[in-house]
């Protein structure tokens, strides 16, 4: 279901960043949710789908959501719930990583990630 907290190798910035994918309904939808207090709390949101996105190829794009916080790589879940955390969610977090409901939710996001994104219609750059 993913890795977490990996330390990210030549990462020289403290910037803590999330790569999604706009090109997903669900996906860009919810970061364009979040987007205005995840910037204000210094987040930075990278589309990967983007002609100009030029980061090393990752397997875990095709997939799964991953994000770099204070030097260390999250894949999945993992990443939404540091996103939270960074956000001031510290409770739901904390609901979120308690042990069933942790399966519950790593499960829930598994499904979504591996079974149904990948079935869903895509959005149509301009440039298309």
């Amino acid at each position: 279901m993913g890795k977490s907290s990996l330390p990210i190798r030549g990462y020289t910035t403290m910037k803590d960043k999330v790569y999604y994918d706009e090109s997903c309904y669900v996906c860009s939808l919810e970061i364009n949710t979040i987007r205005k207090r995840g910037e204000a709390c210094g987040i930075e949101f990278v589309d990967i789908s983007s002609p100009d996105f030029s980061l090393g190829a990752d397997q875990y794009f095709n997939t799964e959501m991953i994000g770099e916080f204070d030097g260390c790589e999250t894949v999945g879940i993992e990443t939404f719930r540091k996103l939270y955390e960074k956000m001031g969610f510290k409770k739901s977090v904390a609901f979120s990583r308690l042990p069933l409901v942790k399966q519950v939710f790593n499960m829930g996001y598994y499904v979504f990630a591996y079974w149904l994104r990948p079935h869903l219609p895509k959005k149509k750059r301009n440039n298309d």
